[in-house]
């Protein structure tokens, strides 16, 4: 090897060597909690130095040679991120009584924290009026209550199969069409549907005009299959044909 790739080499290798721990609440939720990119960047500087440099409070000189800011965009920023909430600066007194500075990010930790179960908690709240309003379309077209069997399966479609929405409200309409109105028989639309990699509610639409084109044979010669899903669910052959 020559002088250069063992050069490269050695880079790379100090590379792989050195490595910063990030949060990935920080990637993931600054966008959310407001922060900007230039701010991001600057806290994450603030992490370089005290965990691999051992300094807990870096100047904004030392911060400037490693960005491409000056020291007053840079007393800008930490001024701005401590208004906002984000970083702290903790006064701090050693064994010997000599006084010190140092940058805490615990308030940007809890930001991120926050900022994260409020979105786990939105999410939820949403999937749970997904299954109300999908439950109440299929009590209005059974025109009668679900019975608790019923409802595991929705849910079941929902959370494990993890059949979208609004293909398990094709395939309820899908079912209407045939008057085949049944959840066996949703049940075999949606998993036919899912192993043709069947995605939107426009793709089923497509997938079934296509289906009766070639003689509409599961609208007339629907037959129940004797074999069963894992779950333990009989299903009907939805496309007519053994697999």
């Amino acid at each position: 090897m020559d002088r250069k790739g063992s050069v490269q080499t050695a880079l790379v290798h100090l590379l792989e060597q050195g490595s910063l721990s990030l949060p990935v609440l920080l990637l993931t939720e600054y966008k959310r909690v407001g922060l900007t990119e230039p701010q991001v960047m600057l806290m994450i500087h603030i992490m370089l130095y005290q965990q691999k440099e051992h300094k807990a409070f870096p100047t904004a000189s030392e911060l400037s040679e490693r960005m491409n800011m000056t020291k007053e965009q840079i007393v800008g920023l930490i001024e701005q991120l401590v208004r906002g909430g984000f970083l702290h600066i903790d006064d701090e007194v050693n064994e010997y009584g000599l006084r010190s500075e140092r940058f805490s990010l615990t308030p940007l930790y809890q930001q991120l924290v926050s900022s994260y179960i409020a979105k786990e908690e939105e999410d939820t709240s949403t999937s749970e009026e997904s299954y109300q309003f999908i439950f109440r379309l299929f009590e209005q077209e059974f025109g009668r209550a679900l019975s608790p069997m019923e409802c595991q399966m929705l849910a079941r479609w929902l959370s494990e199969d993890g059949h979208r929405e609004e293909l398990i409200e094709a395939a309820l309409r899908e079912a209407v069409f045939c008057g085949k109105l049944n959840f066996r028989y949703i049940d075999r639309i949606l998993f036919e549907w899912q192993r043709n990699q069947v995605r939107t509610a426009e793709d089923a639409v497509e997938y079934s005009r296509k289906f009766r084109q070639k003689g509409m044979l599961y609208q007339t010669n629907v037959q129940e299959r004797s074999s069963t899903r894992p779950n333990g669910f009989s299903f009907y052959n939805w496309v007519n044909q053994e697999q």
